[in-house]
């Protein structure tokens, strides 16, 4: 065993990540423990199986930093000890301790939060940053039909509450994002009901599916929960949810849009429409007529980053096009 401060003694094995052209259909995805018979779990080429790239959830699985030392003695860090071991200690760890990680990965039933706590937050004053923003952009009536519709809330800490409630009304999962003065998020975020108690996220605005209103409606499917807002306030004919992030539409999320039309925006770089492009063979194998709307039209990501609209997302671009004085 050796300690952090050896490092420099050591040379770190260099991994080459290549994808397999063939894919295994038979093995169970090792990030969500699901069947791979629909090919979203890509193998690294001339690595075990269970490494690779799943396009349901947007997780590698890789396997762990190898070092070398001047015997040729392979070492990888472990972290609960802080200190490096063998790989040979390393793999008499990981055959005592399968029976305890195959009780760990028990999937945990859902559980639901109290609606009553929306309304503790729901009247907080003084609004959060993003609600004021839209206030100064799109006025008070329009913002105040939104913030009821999606439940927006203010956490006491200045954040913007977006609540997943499914299509039954339940509420699922919070995620708390914070914004600057000009509605630009930052990078802090929280989410305060965790998957491993048995809160797992939804489609924001999922619930929207159960109004009547709505039946029939194309879906318009964002990558962020400000902009499926945005779009509601500016078009709200359609039915305007997100799915949280560019790694956020897991297949945990898909269930209530089966038999839907849907409309994808991912924003735009390359790595966000290519996730999305990959999706769309499963989705519609599960009966889900989805098309993408490819806002980079084929640019590459130095291409949009040289004009300026690298990560835009559909606000951008609607400005860009005076929907705001329609």
């Amino acid at each position: 065993m050796l300690h952090s401060n050896t490092l420099n003694m050591l040379e770190k094995k260099e991994l080459h990540l290549k994808f397999s052209t063939k894919r295994d259909y038979k093995i169970i995805s090792p990030c969500c423990n699901r069947s791979n018979k629909d090919g979203k779990f890509v193998n690294y080429l001339d690595l075990p199986e269970n490494y690779g790239y799943c396009h349901s959830c947007g997780k590698s699985t890789l396997p762990t930093t190898i070092y070398i030392d001047e015997n040729g003695i392979e070492y990888s860090w472990n972290e609960t000890e802080n200190q490096f071991e063998t790989l040979a200690i390393i793999t008499r760890n990981i055959l005592a301790s399968t029976s305890a990680k195959q009780i760990a990965s028990t999937v945990i039933a859902q559980k639901f939060i109290d609606e009553s706590i929306i309304w503790e937050h729901f009247h907080a004053q003084p609004e959060n940053n993003l609600l004021q923003y839209l206030r100064q952009t799109y006025g008070d009536e329009k913002v105040n039909d939104a913030k009821e519709v999606y439940a927006l809330s203010t956490s006491k800490d200045g954040g913007t509450m977006f609540w997943n409630i499914n299509k039954n009304l339940q509420v699922q999962k919070l995620k708390i994002a914070y914004y600057n003065s000009i509605g630009k998020r930052t990078n802090k975020f929280k989410v305060p009901y965790k998957n491993e108690d048995g809160y797992y996220a939804c489609l924001f605005g999922e619930h929207l599916l159960s109004y009547n209103y709505y039946l029939n409606s194309t879906i318009v499917l964002t990558e962020s929960e400000k902009t499926a807002i945005i779009g509601y306030i500016l078009m709200p004919k359609y039915v305007w949810l997100a799915y949280g992030g560019i790694n956020g539409l897991t297949e945990g999320k898909l269930k209530s849009l089966i038999d839907q039309n849907v409309l994808i925006i991912p924003d735009m770089s390359e790595n966000a429409v290519n996730i999305i492009t990959t999706k769309i063979p499963f989705l519609k194998e599960l009966g889900i007529n989805a098309k993408v709307w490819d806002m980079t039209e084929g640019q590459t990501d130095e291409e949009l980053k040289a004009l300026g609209i690298y990560n835009n997302d559909l606000e951008d671009v609607f400005r860009k096009i005076d929907i705001f004085e329609q």
